[in-house]
């Protein structure tokens, strides 16, 4: 099978995985050990990963209905390994309200083909998307703000490990 095929159709067992809320038909396309650098939560690597991973589809699919799209811009297989990226397109429907919500992140992924298995996720990463701009008007921008957020990436409404340290 054509390495960018057998990816894409990985990415269509994700896909499914959500839309049917089945975690381990989610999980069936990662690693055993993969690192998850997934946005708004602490990373985590090895069967850790896996763990928590699994928590957070169990709650997801507890408390929503999942409507995902996979939109894939680019596969490149070098040969027993590959990345990928793209987004993720998510609309989430709150079971007990029926209220919807829209979330769309860029992901990357790296894989590794597997004998048995096929091609698997061997580490995530991602972050909510932003709306689209010219590369001019961002640095436009960025010249002319005293806000130091978009090029420290420090938010000043969200603790994180770049937030100010103690003297």
């Amino acid at each position: 099978m054509d390495d960018i095929y057998a990816i894409n159709f990985a990415k269509s067992i994700f896909r499914e995985g959500f839309n049917q809320a089945d975690v381990e038909q989610v999980l069936s396309i990662y690693d055993d050990g993969f690192a998850d650098m997934s946005f708004g939560v602490p990373s985590f690597f090895t069967t850790d990963s896996r763990d928590v991973f699994r928590a957070r589809l169990k709650r997801l699919f507890e408390e929503f209905t999942v409507d995902m799209a996979v939109l894939v811009i680019d596969i490149v297989p070098n040969g027993d390994k590959a990345h990928d990226w793209g987004w993720h397109h998510m609309v989430l429907t709150k079971k007990q309200t029926n209220e919807k919500f829209v979330v769309r992140t860029r992901y990357f992924e790296t894989w590794r083909r597997d004998a048995k298995r096929g091609w698997l996720i061997t580490s995530f990463l991602d972050n909510l998307d932003e709306e689209p701009r010219l590369p001019e008007d961002v640095i436009a921008e960025m010249e002319k703000t005293d806000s130091f957020e978009s090029i420290t990436r420090i938010s000043p409404d969200r603790p994180q490990y770049g937030s100010p340290s103690p003297k």
